[in-house]
């Protein structure tokens, strides 16, 4: 039902090719993300760039900076946003967002043992639960007007340490296939690709496998890791 909530904003919007898009995956397309894992109590070793920004829980006057449509927005930019407004209204907790002099500019998800029951309906069994020293980043969102700096990495750093004062031993994070550059930020970090999630849609229905990284899935993860930006 979520989905075609999700489905009826992106009709009531106008914005029609996101929504043409949206209804072709769901009737048949495949799906290859990686699950990655990192132990937040040590410190990461790898130098990224960083900006001063704050990290902390979102709030109700944050909000419209990241689900609102503007009539120009792009087609990409309007499924993220009609996401960002899914999750925010799920009940999920801990999302947190990085201000910096602009305002939050930022939006990620640290989901966490507590919330298990809630992770399995939003997401549908997208993610296995949680184990109660475990931890899940999700949906990374940065402002578009603010993707030429280097939020994101600071914003994941700073999660990484309030993951540890929290007491976690294992933060994980799902990262399409297709995205190379996210896959290399995480292994740049630490990061240890474990296991692959394959997502098959077939005339409206779903099935979700979850396997470890044999050579048929570690190929195309090399591949990833190892092309250029």
């Amino acid at each position: 039902m979520s989905r075609l909530r999700r489905a009826a904003r992106l009709a009531r919007e106008g914005h029609y090719k996101a929504l043409l898009k949206r209804v072709r995956n769901w009737l048949w397309c495949d799906h290859l993300t990686f699950a990655l894992a990192y132990d937040p109590r040590v410190p990461v070793a790898a130098r990224v760039p960083r900006i001063p920004i704050e990290v902390r829980p979102i709030e109700p006057d944050d909000v419209p900076k990241f689900v609102v449509l503007p009539s120009d927005t792009r087609r990409a930019h309007a499924v993220t946003r009609t996401n960002a407004r899914h999750l925010l209204e799920s009940g999920l907790q801990t999302c947190y967002v990085g201000v910096t002099e602009d305002g939050p500019v930022y939006m990620q998800f640290l989901i966490t043992a507590d919330q298990n029951d809630r992770l399995s309906t939003v997401f549908d069994g997208l993610f296995p639960p949680l184990r109660d020293d475990e931890g899940l980043l999700e949906f990374a969102f940065t402002l578009q007007e603010h993707r030429t700096r280097p939020v994101m990495p600071s914003v994941v750093l700073r999660l990484l340490e309030i993951a540890a004062a929290r007491g976690l031993t294992r933060v994980v994070t799902y990262v399409p296939a297709a995205r190379a550059n996210f896959i290399r930020f995480f292994v740049r970090l630490g990061f240890v690709p474990f296991a692959a999630r394959i997502e098959k849609y077939r005339f409206l229905r779903r099935r979700v496998e979850f396997r470890p990284l044999e050579r048929d899935l570690a190929e195309p993860l090399s591949a990833a890791t190892e092309s250029k930006p």
